[in-house]
């Protein structure tokens, strides 16, 4: 494929309602979730993205039960275990958010994957777990205040809580058309795809119909392209 983008950011929503559709408990929507999450990454890898940033658990989750909750947290966890898999695909595994109020289980699971695939180079998965863009950006602006360092663009994206380049597309399913506390700063000239189809329901195939809608856009990030 041409013009794969280096930076797809995924807003992976609806499968609370994809379970009570079946009449399911939301846990089985969750687990489905985790097995589309899967394949996403294994195609990212294969067709060349470089970073996948995943919307995990946002700030605003802890509202849900906390059977809901603890879940999720299981659910991650069961995720970050794949170590072999990492080691054998190469893939660096980083995690975007909050570490206070985790289970010390995942915490230590997160700190124990970032280190051990920190040099791996094939795809930088970035799961974002506690995560609230608003939140990221002022605890990197209070970073910059602590170093006596000027507030800039290039410092701000330092200082957040993981070192990526800035997303080239976001996507959300489930058929709401906001980005929901994501990527807030990061996301300035992101490519913007909504989709109706429920997370657990998405397809590679359907990934790719978005590959390439976004290699048919034009990018100026506020110039002028060659037609106008």
């Amino acid at each position: 494929m041409k013009n794969v983008p280096m930076h797809v950011a995924i807003i992976m929503d609806g499968n609370g309602r994809w379970a009570k559709n079946r009449g399911l408990a939301r846990l089985h929507g969750h687990k489905r979730g985790l097995e589309v999450a899967e394949q996403i990454i294994d195609y990212s890898l294969a067709i060349g993205v470089k970073y996948l940033s995943l919307y995990v658990f946002s700030t605003e989750n802890w509202k849900r039960p906390m059977t809901e909750v603890n879940n999720l947290f299981a659910l991650a966890d069961k995720y970050l275990a794949r170590f072999e898999k990492f080691c054998k695909d190469r893939v660096r595994v980083v995690v975007s958010g909050e570490r206070e109020g985790l289970p010390q289980k995942l915490v230590n699971r997160i700190d124990f994957i970032e280190r051990q695939t920190k040099e791996f180079d094939a795809i930088c998965v970035n799961l974002c777990i506690n995560y609230g863009g608003q939140k990221e950006i002022v605890e990197a602006v209070k970073k910059l205040n602590r170093q006596g360092l000027e507030i800039t663009k290039e410092n701000i994206m330092d200082n957040m809580y993981c070192k990526l380049p800035e997303p080239d597309i976001i996507v959300r399913t489930g058929g709401q058309k906001r980005l929901s506390n994501f990527l807030l700063f990061q996301s300035a000239y992101a490519e913007l795809f909504f989709t109706d189809t429920l997370w657990p329901d998405f397809t590679t195939e359907e990934f790719d119909s978005i590959l390439a809608e976004y290699c048919k856009r034009s990018r100026n990030f506020g110039g002028l392209n060659g037609s106008e």
